[in-house]
């Protein structure tokens, strides 16, 4: 076989997933394949061009030259075919959003379902951060929506709403007849909060820390939605977005000395024109 008629579109794409994850573990459960079949592709893509594409490097792997060489070409070349697709389809048969749970629910709710209405169809991919741009550099998804950091040069982007950080407690608490608290005013409290490591609990750890500021953690939930539960339930209070809608019983007091959470749409610059539709119904 000719060494080109290996780089077909499928080829490309799994060896460019493998190379995103460097992992074959992670790259399968992307691509939906068995591993030994993901194995079978890079092993024949290797053989068929004569080139060693990774290599073991110590416990994990790492891509050779050619293999960087290679996985950029099928970045690009896959980006182009997902370019062109969208210009086919940009009578708004489908559009792929990449963001957070959070902002799933919380800020692009109402325009998922307005967009659904107008007849396009939606596939939402849930992920963090780096997947949701990871997904856009790799033209698996149309949008990706972030929060906190603007998006990275080489995007497009757009301002979706800037929120601030409110802590969450009973109607009946004293605090929640406030209208802003500080840091201080959480002193001895027990809060409901993320689980250890993730970005919120180590931003609220560090900010409280930096205030001097003594708590304790009523329990560790994942989840905004959770959060407000538990403190519907009197577990704890607990410091959110204030985008999260909250039942009739909880009150959200903005805290004054953390900052606002600002949200942004961003998308490739290849894709501005079909996407015209979609940016439309965005808020912001």
């Amino acid at each position: 076989m000719i060494a080109t008629e290996l780089l077909t579109a499928d080829a490309l794409r799994a060896f460019a997933v493998f190379a995103a994850h460097r992992s074959f573990t992670r790259a399968a459960a992307a691509l939906r394949i068995s591993q030994p079949a993901l194995h079978v592709k890079i092993r024949k893509l290797a053989d068929g061009l004569g080139v060693e594409l990774y290599q073991r490097d110590g416990r994990g792997l790492a891509l050779t030259p050619a293999g960087e060489r290679l996985a950029q070409f099928g970045a690009e070349s896959l980006r182009r075919v997902d370019d062109l697709m969208g210009e086919l389809r940009a009578d708004g048969s489908e559009v792929r959003i990449a963001a957070g749970r959070a902002a799933l629910r919380w800020v692009v709710s109402s325009s998922i379902r307005a967009l659904h209405r107008s007849g396009r169809r939606v596939q939402v991919i849930t992920a963090d951060r780096h997947a949701a741009l990871q997904h856009l550099r790799e033209g698996s998804a149309d949008l990706a929506v972030i929060a906190a950091e603007p998006p990275p040069a080489g995007l497009q982007s757009r301002t979706l709403g800037t929120y601030p950080q409110v802590l969450v407690l009973p109607a009946r608490d004293p605090l929640a007849s406030r209208s802003t608290l500080r840091l201080s005013d959480l002193e001895g409290r027990a809060l409901l909060v993320p689980p250890d490591g993730r970005p919120h609990r180590q931003a609220l750890d560090r900010a409280l820390s930096e205030a001097g500021v003594a708590w304790q953690v009523a329990a560790e939930v994942d989840g905004w939605d959770l959060m407000v539960h538990f403190a519907a339930l009197g577990l704890g209070a607990a410091v959110i977005n204030g985008c999260v809608q909250l039942p009739a019983r909880l009150r959200a007091v903005p805290i004054r000395d953390l900052p606002a959470i600002t949200y942004w749409a961003a998308w490739r610059p290849a894709r501005h024109a079909a996407l015209a539709g979609v940016l439309a119904a965005l808020p912001g």
